[in-house]
């Protein structure tokens, strides 16, 4: 889903230029890369490795420091001669599974092979934190707030509102999510002026109810009165 890599992307870009300690911004780009594995997405990290490399989320070693090479060197001179980025499994002797998943990747052309934060290969780092989706969204709105980013600001809020009850028990209490995240996001989001903005896609587009064109989300949510129906009317209600 190219929208969804769209997003996670210029939420790094975004993070790159808050005024937080990089182990921060660690923790942010490896939730927003675990939101992005949740859809078909391609490979991405190469449109922004210079933020990763600079912020320490992504390490690089020579493909001979890697602790597997003594003993597999064919193996690795093998994957040398191949053209594109090339993907290395915990266990390098077996096929990529759920248990056995990439630790790291290696870059023919330079030898060099990236591991990121949270990969197996940086065993004295303490595991990746993961965010509940609604604390992310909420993060990096504010951030976005911050920076004046309006787009951020309507791309998180639209993803919130649209994908944030995946994460959702069948019991979730709308009154607790907008009085912890909505009431915040709807001040921020009602702040800017969105009458002459683009969004970048269908599925990143904020209808509200009876809208022209729209994909009937909104209605559909609002109708089945369930959580995220409450909190999508709630967001639409006028706002003083």
């Amino acid at each position: 889903m190219w929208q969804i890599e769209a997003l996670i992307e210029y939420g790094i870009r975004l993070i790159d230029k808050a005024a937080i300690m990089n182990e921060e911004k660690k923790t942010v780009i490896g939730n927003l890369y675990s939101v992005q594995t949740q859809y078909d997405c391609k490979f991405t990290n190469f449109r922004v490795m210079p933020i990763l490399l600079q912020t320490g989320y992504t390490i690089t070693i020579d493909y001979t420091a890697h602790p597997d090479y003594k003993g597999n060197e064919a193996y690795f001179e093998k994957l040398l001669k191949k053209k594109d980025i090339e993907f290395i499994n915990r266990d390098i002797k077996k096929k990529w599974s759920e248990k056995n998943d990439v630790a790291a990747y290696l870059e023919p052309a330079t030898g060099k092979i990236y591991i990121d934060y949270g990969s197996p290969l940086r065993k004295d780092e303490p595991p990746l934190a993961i965010m509940d989706i609604h604390d992310l969204g909420l993060y990096l709105i504010r951030e976005a707030h911050k920076q004046q980013d309006r787009d951020r600001v309507y791309e998180w809020t639209a993803y919130i509102l649209k994908f944030g009850a995946i994460s959702l028990d069948d019991d979730a209490n709308a009154a607790a999510l907008i009085d912890q995240y909505f009431k915040e996001i709807k001040g921020i989001f009602y702040s800017y002026d969105y009458a002459d903005y683009k969004p970048v896609d269908e599925a990143l587009t904020i209808f509200p109810p009876g809208a022209k064109d729209s994909d009937g989300f909104t209605e559909w949510a609002i109708g089945e009165g369930l959580a995220e129906g409450q909190v999508l009317a709630y967001f639409f209600e006028k706002v003083a």
